[in-house]
């Protein structure tokens, strides 16, 4: 077997299952296709601040016999140390004021000048301990996943210290997203630089969407478009094959809407359900409907969006399940009358990763909020459901009672698993496996 190293900074047991999946299932189908990983990422004795245990674990069991996981130090104060900070703050105003400065001082620097996130503390590490799994086990190839996007500066200098391909995998876009344009005029600068040199070092870049694809090759016409390869994200078929043998989910006597997934609280890049919570509330009003819908959410709801729920008297109807292991998630899927997908508002080349799994389900269709862009034009190719703008409050609104009232008649929408199999995770794997003979193949040659 040939060996690759996979760098991948967010990795199990740290945060939900979505971070970290796809680097997973490639390790997982790797073997099968000639190729031995190793993977770098960090220690997870600790939790950090960005950095909790929050339902990924199970996705360990995946990991073949064989491939060894190198931890590092994560560069980065673990959270039982702000916890820490944040008691010794409250003894005394004297305490209040040290905290306060010593606390301010440390984000200041991680938010000013630490970049492209404060993540790249742990650079110094990764790129020691890198060094030596190439030297000792004679890694063939190096493969970078991101965000975070530090990590592609991890596979870049590795790739300058040891002359070993590299292959660089952006799961979502670096520049020119929401979270790139909050920046200030400086610091997107420095990130636009950053992202050219780790790019121009790589032997490959591979792009989640077609809209990613060709914003890449829009921002380096000077490089070979063969060096930019689509490789999407996807599904485990194997996962779904347990479906047919699960118990469903008890049928719920309303109709049951899941969202699947975290939704995030910010100014530029969200996933705010404000106008679904609007549109939910509209239909309440409705004689006829004041009973008959309920509202799950699978994974993290901010307090601010339980705050919003309750404002518009919508406790009754919105349940929080937090996160569940995957296969409770698949039950509830299966089960469900309508699966919600929110897309980051404005973030035109992403598609949400829960969508191939709710196709993989085959039933219930998805009611998708997004702007224009990739991940729209994906459920209207592939006639997953419907899509409608986030704010559009009159919009969801009908598209909930449309699907609603098809549900009560005797031809409900459903969705075909028709397609799915060229985004089976296996499939996928097999175009990543050809990527790295490409790039060992050229260098041996």
């Amino acid at each position: 077997m040939k060996k690759v190293l996979i760098i991948a900074r967010a990795f199990p047991p740290f945060r939900c299952a979505g971070h970290s999946i796809r680097a997973v299932k490639f390790i997982k189908y790797l073997p099968l296709l000639g190729w031995l990983p190793s993977v770098l990422t960090i220690k997870d004795r600790r939790e950090y601040e960005f950095d909790r245990k929050q339902g990924s674990e199970a996705l360990l069991s995946d990991i073949p016999q064989g491939v060894a996981i190198y931890r590092t130090a994560a560069g980065e104060p673990s959270f039982e140390f702000l916890e820490r900070e944040k008691r010794y703050g409250q003894r005394n105003w004297p305490s209040a004021v040290i905290v306060k400065i010593i606390g301010g001082a440390r984000r200041w620097i991680f938010r000013n000048f630490f970049l492209p996130d404060q993540h790249v503390a742990w650079l110094p590490f990764a790129l020691r301990r890198g060094r030596q799994i190439i030297r000792n086990e004679r890694i063939d190839a190096i493969f970078a996943t991101c965000p975070p996007n530090s990590a592609a500066l991890v596979g870049a200098c590795l790739r300058r210290l040891t002359g070993k391909p590299l292959i660089l995998d952006f799961r979502d876009d670096w520049i020119d997203t929401p979270w790139y344009q909050s920046r200030s005029m400086i610091t997107r600068l420095v990130e636009r630089r950053l992202e050219r040199w780790a790019v121009k070092t790589a032997d490959k870049v591979i792009l989640v969407t077609e809209w990613s694809k060709k914003a890449f090759l829009v921002r380096y016409p000077k490089d070979p478009i063969e060096k930019f390869i689509l490789v999407s994200n996807g599904c485990d078929l194997e996962d779904f094959g347990m479906l047919n043998s699960m118990l469903a989910a008890p049928r719920n006597s309303k109709f049951m809407i899941l969202h699947a997934g975290s939704l995030n609280v910010s100014k530029s890049w969200g996933r705010n359900p404000a106008g679904l919570f609007k549109a939910v509330h509209n239909i309440l009003q409705q004689p006829e409907m004041t009973e008959k819908i309920a509202l799950a959410f699978a994974g993290d709801l901010p307090q601010e969006y339980q705050r919003l729920a309750e404002e518009m008297g919508l406790s009754r109807v919105i349940k929080g399940l937090g996160y569940l292991p995957h296969e409770e998630v698949l039950r509830l899927t299966k089960s469900a009358d309508l699966l919600l997908a929110i897309n980051y508002e404005g973030w035109s080349t992403l598609i949400p990763g829960k969508i191939y799994e709710c196709w993989a389900v085959g039933g219930p269709p998805i009611l998708l909020l997004s702007c224009p862009g990739a991940a729209a034009n994906f459920v209207e190719q592939h006639s997953l459901g419907l899509t409608v703008d986030p704010s559009d409050v009159s919009g969801i609104q009908q598209a909930i009672l449309a699907i609603y009232y098809q549900s009560k008649t005797a031809t409900p929408l459903r969705v075909s698993k028709a397609g799915i199999e060229a985004y089976d995770r296996r499939a996928l794997t097999s175009k990543l496996a050809k990527v790295l003979s490409t790039v060992c193949d050229r260098c041996e040659s």
